[in-house]
């Protein structure tokens, strides 16, 4: 190709495109990982201990809402809370839960309406539960979700975590 003159001048022609010569697309979005820590898990039959559920890889999190499920048999939910990714800057958290059937648990929290998300990994909720025969389960995020601030989902990835009741 050469350049031709114009009435600006010389100018050059547009690069040649090819059939199918687009440039990539961009690769999806990176969602957030939820883990269940500390992972295995050992605890005495009668005991009550704590597990962290944590994120990793938030960017604009504004809400997490998951199902996580336990042998009811092997372990009893003795209470969930919230943990201090969401309200790192200061933003009240709403937590809603509830527990039906046993052993299937519905936790969703929340940051406020309005407001840019949070970035970065911490503690969303902390489930303490009570051990309460030995034997050896799981308890997994069957049901993992991430919402950024204007409440649109975000890939997420769950994960389980054994624990041993002695």
């Amino acid at each position: 190709a050469q350049a031709v003159a114009g009435p600006r001048g010389l100018v050059s022609p547009p690069p040649p495109t090819t059939p199918g010569s687009q440039a990539p697309p961009p690769p999806p979005p990176r969602g957030v990982s939820l883990s269940i820590a500390p992972s295995p898990m050992q605890a005495a039959a009668g005991s009550i201990f704590s597990v962290a559920i944590n994120v990793a890889g938030a960017k604009d999190l504004g809400a997490v809402p998951v199902q996580i499920s336990y042998d009811p048999k092997l372990l009893q939910l003795m209470n969930i809370a919230n943990g201090d990714l969401l309200s790192r800057d200061g933003q009240a958290v709403a937590l809603v839960h509830r527990e039906d059937p046993p052993g299937l648990l519905q936790a969703n929290a929340t940051r406020p309406p309005n407001v840019a998300g949070i970035q970065g990994d911490g503690t969303v909720f902390v489930l303490t539960l009570m051990a309460k025969a030995k034997g050896e389960t799981q308890i997994s995020i069957t049901r993992p979700g991430a919402r950024n601030g204007a409440m649109q989902p975000l890939p997420a990835v769950g994960s389980a975590m054994s624990v041993s009741i002695r």
